[in-house]
């Protein structure tokens, strides 16, 4: 064997390395990407259930709540900042859920347990209300997603409404 043969057959076998690091590298890839939106939706779905649970659990913050997404102007001096707060702190899960979904690390089964809940809130006058008070707090697409959940809820329903 004459040494042209030998550096081409080393050339084979390091192009065969770098071909086996490539796709190593992908797969880990594969595999770290998989694993950022599995953290993603866990991570959206127990800020949801924390709030859901602090709603079960709190019965005057619960009490607040019911009259603040009924009637925002109902709402006054310490309740205000507690309602405000509740909302504050679920309409940024929102957000961040939207923006996962947005940026793919999201499923659409978990996407839709966030908007759903979310287009129910927006029919309450309330939520509307408030939300006029802090939209700037929040991205323009959220905004955007918002105004057309605004412009589609139908009448609230979620806690059995009175009935005029």
């Amino acid at each position: 064997m004459n040494w042209e043969a030998i550096g081409a057959v080393g050339e084979v076998l390091g192009a065969a390395g770098v071909i086996v690091s490539l796709l190593y590298l992908a797969v880990q890839i594969r595999a770290d990407a998989k694993a950022k939106r599995a953290a993603s939706m866990h991570d959206q779905s127990d800020a949801y259930r924390d709030f859901l649970h602090t709603m079960a659990t709190d019965e005057d913050l619960a009490e607040i709540y019911l009259r603040g997404i009924r009637d925002f102007s109902s709402v006054t001096e310490g309740d205000l900042v507690r309602f405000g707060s509740a909302l504050g702190f679920l309409f940024r899960v929102f957000d961040e859920a939207y923006f996962h979904w947005q940026e793919g690390n999201l499923d659409a089964h978990t996407w839709n347990g966030f908007e759903s809940p979310m287009g129910d809130m927006l029919a309450y006058p309330g939520v509307r209300d408030w939300w006029s008070t802090r939209a700037h707090w929040y991205s323009e697409p959220f905004r955007e997603l918002i105004r057309a959940k605004v412009a589609d809820a139908g009448a609230p329903g979620l806690y059995r409404e009175p009935t005029a």
